[in-house]
């Protein structure tokens, strides 16, 4: 008697752990299913506003780039049409040319020199660094319209601060219609943007330095290595992944470029100073070619999506690994 309840007790034992499991398991996908709903309820406000404002103005963008519209009149079916144009439309290729132009200053201007101003600031001259950042700050936080009016006025021919430095200094023979000249607007312009914009990168920069271990520093100075050997063998190779991110940050922002060139040129003179968005906005709002303007549109998206891949891939096949960064730092 003993005997079956033993055996009865043992085949009752495993189905009742089964089923323990199998209620904990169900547990675990309700609790699953329950977080779930609520990331995506969190998550809902975010979505409905991207879908709004980035996904249904892209696609309906999109649609619009395939026909010839002036945004009053019945619209016309031109298929590829718009984008045939644009290959031959020698407006647009120089205004892509101003904003590749654009991208390599801010590269060697804003990130380049950026990296070099933080490294001075965090290991040279550090008492200095506080009111230093306020000071390269101080651009990044005004708006760019007023930034291109203050530089127009700047650059203004008759009464500009320029010029009447020039004339103070005995230079007056340099005076020039900064803005008015086809073959010195664009380069005004680059010094305005890579002036305004240097701040930031050099904020970027002093935070990643002050993260690089104090000892890998002590361990360079052991081996006699002065700034400039520290600054490329040691500073660089430790944040270079925050090189990558500020190259990239840098080029995309370069090819979406509009308020400082418009405010200060119109994309002019006789659009020397165009870049893909002055252009755009001048075709769509100004000629009344919507659909064109929308053509534009999609291939500035395009180029930028193309040039930030280029960008990521280049620097990753250039990266250091943790080992060649170790034996540098040696």
């Amino acid at each position: 008697m003993t005997r079956m309840h033993t055996e009865a007790r043992s085949i009752e034992e495993p189905h009742a752990g089964a089923s323990v499991d199998r209620a904990r398991r169900g547990g675990l996908r309700r609790a699953k299913r329950r977080e779930s709903l609520i990331a995506v309820l969190f998550l809902a406000p975010v979505l409905a506003f991207l879908g709004a404002f980035v996904a249904y103005p892209l696609a309906n963008a999109g649609m619009l780039s395939f026909f010839s519209w002036d945004g009053f009149s019945p619209r016309e079916w031109v298929g590829l049409g718009n984008f045939s144009r644009l290959l031959g439309d020698g407006v647009f290729w120089s205004s892509l040319r101003n904003n590749v132009l654009i991208a390599l200053a801010a590269i060697v201007f804003q990130v380049g020199l950026g990296m070099v101003i933080a490294y001075w600031l965090v290991r040279v001259i550090p008492r200095f660094k506080r009111a230093a950042m306020f000071l390269y700050v101080i651009p990044v936080v005004i708006s760019e319209i007023c930034i291109g009016l203050l530089w127009q006025f700047v650059y203004n021919p008759y009464f500009g601060l320029l010029n009447g430095f020039l004339e103070l200094v005995g230079l007056g023979g340099l005076n020039q219609g900064w803005l008015g000249d086809r073959n010195l607007a664009m380069p005004a312009v680059l010094v305005v943007m890579n002036l305004t914009y240097l701040g930031l990168y050099i904020l970027l920069f002093v935070a990643a330095f002050q993260d690089v271990d104090e000892s890998v520093y002590e361990a360079a100075a052991l081996d006699g290595a002065g700034h400039f050997r520290t600054f490329f063998g040691v500073s660089v190779p430790m944040i270079f992944s925050n090189v990558q991110a500020t190259v990239l940050l840098a080029v995309v922002t370069s090819f979406k470029t509009f308020s400082l060139v418009f405010v200060m040129t119109r994309g002019g003179p006789n659009n020397a100073t165009d870049v893909i968005s002055t252009y755009l906005f001048k075709t769509g709002f100004g000629n009344f070619e919507a659909g064109y303007a929308s053509a534009i549109g999609i291939a500035q998206l395009l180029i930028t999506v193309v040039v930030g891949v280029a960008v990521v891939g280049m620097t990753r096949s250039r990266g250091s690994s943790p080992a060649r960064v170790k034996g540098t730092a040696r």
